[in-house]
């Protein structure tokens, strides 16, 4: 085990064969029941629903590498030999299975004999205590520490700041233990305190292991969680810089090639000075993520995670240039990567022309602003040497679209500052003005649908596409202009429901899309993005039927929700905000505590019932008092007017609500909750989905269900072919021939045979047989299955205690066959790609044991 790859594969094989499944990498876009972040940061963080109990996992034992991106890491790519954005995390987890003791063994194990670390170089450390919570020092990871060879001077307490996990202020947590490496004195600080957890280079962390064991409340006080659970992190990047010895990850196999690339094409190589090795650094870091944030979704924009990739992408391409790479050359080095990473990850070959075009549009979009900036930036160096003020720093951001992050690096390199202080309050300032500037367009639209002259008559309760008069038209600027419709399609966000999407098209083949719905009282003007109209032109106003049913659907669905948690959790619920949209709905309300998994089945059936139920939906006008006769839910400090709306469904529901809804509940389709959480104090927020987005998340549960059903027919299949072979009977039996291979050894029955054609949980299987008939026993097995070879030593307690060892012989067996294995002292099992070296691997295996036992 030496390259990335090897190490990446060989923890996955490892935990494989000890019962844990192996997962393939979620996303970095995290999945919709992750609101908490924008990227996915942690290994553990896309299995938060088996953690919770809000999913069944398909093993208690789970074993994954997870693409990560922290954006906090950002600005010190480069400037050190360990900071990425991008990065792997291998990671095993057990849920409600093994524990400290578990964890522990299995990390030992690992890294002293599939990563060959010396162990006189490997420190532990454990959680010391900590007395607001009431926790002495974890005295059960040092005596496990200890048992499996770590003396007690290389396990060091650290205080809750590093080892004490948590995932937020309240929640499961937990202490944590961690596997540092000791890279020797000539690192070190020399202070007599100098040990895992200084802040010299010494001691390297590599592996983190978490016991999820409490539940932190509100008062600081824990209480035990149902079931205790592992979590660990061993960093794949920097696991590679140890097995490669080298003292920076970007030195591993996993960058080099990336660096070369850069090299080959700029002339200048990696090591030449600080700041090429700089550059060299950024590029191979963000040619990486940029690549993997494209795959998965991600585009360029001004916000959230957008904004992330976009600024990544631009710190690639400030480097790059000032390194000597010619533009375009962003695409080129995301080539480099997919190349280089492809085999793993078989979607970044599939979405490499979409990768391609994303960042090769963002590069050219970015070529004039850094042009630009960077001639700019100087002309402020010229006239302020000393410094860039705020006020220069916000012009080329604002301005000319410079970022702040480059204005700080290039500052930085020149050993100068930025007025970050002065920045904030101007940026501050233009906030203010944005908002205004809002209201302006809000008043603007107010004032001109008053100038109209006449109001609008809404009619997207009836109707999708309605043929009308654009009866007021007003230029804002080019291509952009407001617009009032005599009869309207379009819903203004109101009530909860955002804004409709669509479009307008006039008899000379004009179209405009709809860029805002401006929400007047029971009047409203719209905002449209197009050319060629004009007042009293005859058009068509449209909205998609696409984004229209499934806000109708969700919008039903809401009310039906809030309905089952009165029912459920009682008349104390109120709504405190909503948000209906296309792809998702969100429904916050009053409530102190979480709700128990018993509670949120039981709403979440009671609205399928709903749903099932074909509830006629019902709208109507009354007076205001005459809804309140009714029963008719209001929103607590919401203002109404005499006559309202009135939402009814079935006799289960009955609100004021403005909205878009469905003509039954059975057309909302299938209803699942996806999240429950705080918003704040005595506030809850679900999250939910129904519709075709429901539809798409339990098709794509089936086939996972169906994935794992297979895999069990072939178990079966495999157990049942053990069964039939073993049950031919007479000499010719399977049993019958192996337990005729006996032979003597130091007091125990050896057996060394080969089981013909058999897969590797068949012999399994077999070997367990073959020891419980011959105990005490040596048994060494193997057999051929689909061109490979398999192999299994299986040995009796007594075996163990004379001094033999299963991994050791499975070891030494597969690698004549060109494979590899491992296990316990008393089982392991592996494989090798040459199934005509059967014989040389049984008796490779036999001479080890025989060794061991003498």
């Amino acid at each position: 085990m030496k390259t990335t790859d090897e190490l990446r594969e060989g923890f996955l094989s490892f935990f494989e064969g000890h019962g844990h499944s192996r997962l393939a990498s979620a996303s970095l876009v995290p999945a919709t029941h992750d609101p908490t972040v924008l990227l996915t940061t942690a290994g553990m963080q896309p299995l938060k629903p088996y953690f919770l109990g809000a999913e069944t996992p398909p093993n208690t034992r789970l074993t994954a590498s997870q693409k990560c991106f922290r954006t906090t890491d950002i600005d010190s790519v480069g400037l050190t030999a360990r900071h990425l954005t991008f990065f792997e995390m291998l990671g095993n987890f057990s849920l409600g299975e093994y524990f400290k003791e578990g964890a522990i063994e299995l990390a030992w194990e690992f890294v002293t004999e599939q990563m060959k670390l010396p162990p006189e170089r490997l420190w532990a450390t454990v959680f010391a205590g900590d007395p607001e919570l009431r926790l002495g020092e974890d005295e059960v990871a040092i005596e496990h520490w200890q048992r499996v060879g770590v003396p007690v001077d290389r396990i060091r307490g650290l205080p809750r700041s590093d080892n004490f996990w948590q995932a937020g202020p309240i929640g499961p947590c937990g202490p944590c233990s961690e596997l540092y490496l000791d890279l020797g004195p000539e690192l070190g600080c020399d202070k007599t305190t100098c040990g895992p957890g200084c802040d010299c280079d010494r001691y390297l962390e590599f592996w983190n292991l978490v016991f999820m064991e409490y539940n932190l409340h509100g008062d600081g006080t824990l209480t035990p969680l149902p079931s205790r659970n592992i979590d660990t992190g061993l960093g794949l990047e920097r696991g590679a810089s140890i097995l490669q010895e080298v003292g920076s990850i970007y030195d591993t196999d996993g960058f080099q090639s990336i660096i070369g690339w850069v090299a080959e094409e700029t002339g200048v190589p990696y090591a030449n000075a600080d700041d090429a090795t700089k550059a060299h650094r950024v590029l191979a870091d963000h040619g990486r993520a940029m690549t993997f944030l494209t795959s998965d979704g991600v585009v360029p924009s001004n916000e959230g995670r957008g904004y992330v990739l976009r600024r990544i992408v631009r710190r690639a391409i400030q480097h790059g240039t000032r390194l000597g790479l010619e533009p375009p050359f962003v695409a080129n080095l995301s080539s480099v990567v997919i190349e280089l990473m492809g085999q793993q990850y078989k979607d970044l070959v599939e979405n490499a022309g979409q990768i391609q075009t994303v960042l090769a549009e963002e590069e050219q979009r970015f070529a004039r602003t850094l042009r630009t900036g960077m001639k700019l930036f100087e002309d402020v160096l010229e006239r302020s040497p000393d410094g860039v003020s705020g006020d220069d720093a916000f012009k080329l951001h604002d301005t000319h679209g410079f970022p702040l992050e480059l204005t700080r690096e290039l500052a930085r390199e020149r050993g100068l500052a930025v007025d970050d202080d002065a920045f904030a309050r101007l940026m501050g300032e233009q906030r203010t003005r944005s908002r205004a500037g809002r209201a302006d367009e809000a008043d603007q639209a107010a004032g001109f649908a008053l100038e109209a002259g006449f109001p609008t008559d809404f009619v997207g309760y009836e109707k999708l596409e309605v043929l009308t008069q654009l009866g007021a038209h007003r230029e804002i600027e080019d291509g952009l202009f407001l617009g009032k419709l005599r009869e309207s399609p379009f819903y203004p966000d109101g009530g909860g429901q955002i804004s409709d999407t669509g479009w307008m098209e006039n008899e000379t083949g004009g179209r405009a899309e709809l860029v805002a719905a401006f929400r007047l009282g029971d009047d409203q003007a719209l905002l449209f993005q197009g050319t060629g109209f004009a007042a009293g032109d005859r058009v068509k106003a449209a909205v998609p039927w696409s984004v229209r049913f499934p806000t109708q659907a969700n919008h039903t669905a809401t009310h039906l929700l809030h309905a089952a948690l009165r029912e459920v959790l009682g008349d104390q619920v109120a709504q405190a905000g909503s948000s209906v949209r296309p792809d998702k709905l969100r429904f916050d309300f009053t409530y102190g505590t979480q709700l128990t998994r018993d509670e949120r089945e039981k709403v979440e059936r009671l609205v399928n019932e709903w749903i099932f139920d074909n509830l006629p939906v019902r709208t109507f006008e009354t007076p205001i008092d005459e809804a309140k006769k009714l029963g008719a839910t209001m929103l607590f400090g919401e203002k109404y007017g005499e006559i309202v709306r009135v939402v009814e469904v079935g006799s289960v529901s009955a609100e004021l609500c403005g909205g878009a809804h469905v003509r039954s509940s059975a057309e909302i389709g299938p209803f699942k909750i996806l999240s429950e959480s705080s918003t704040g104090a005595a506030t809850r927020r679900i999250e939910a989905i129904s519709s075709g987005a429901a539809g798409a998340y339990f098709f794509e549960k089936e086939r996972e269900a169906t994935r794992l059903s297979d895999e069990l027919v072939e178990e079966r299949r495999s157990r049942a072919k053990l069964e039939k072979t073993s049950q031919r009977g007479g000499s010719s039996g399977l049993l019958e021939q192996v337990l005729g291979d006996v032979k003597e050894l130091a007091g125990l029955n050896l057996v060394v045979s080969s089981a013909g054609e058999l897969d590797a949980d068949a012999l399994l299987a077999l070997s367990d047989q073959v020891k419980q008939k011959r105990d005490p026993a040596v048994v060494v097995l193997a057999a051929v299955d689909e061109g490979k070879l398999n192999v299994v030593v299986n040995l009796s307690d007594a075996a163990v205690g004379a001094g033999a060892n299963a991994g050791e012989a499975v070891r030494a067996a597969c690698a004549v066959a060109g494979g590899g294995g491992g296990g316990r002292d008393n089982l392991a099992r592996g494989g090798g790609a040459q199934p005509d070296k059967l014989a040389e691997a049984l008796a490779e295996a036999e001479r080890v044991v025989r060794e061991a036992l003498a």
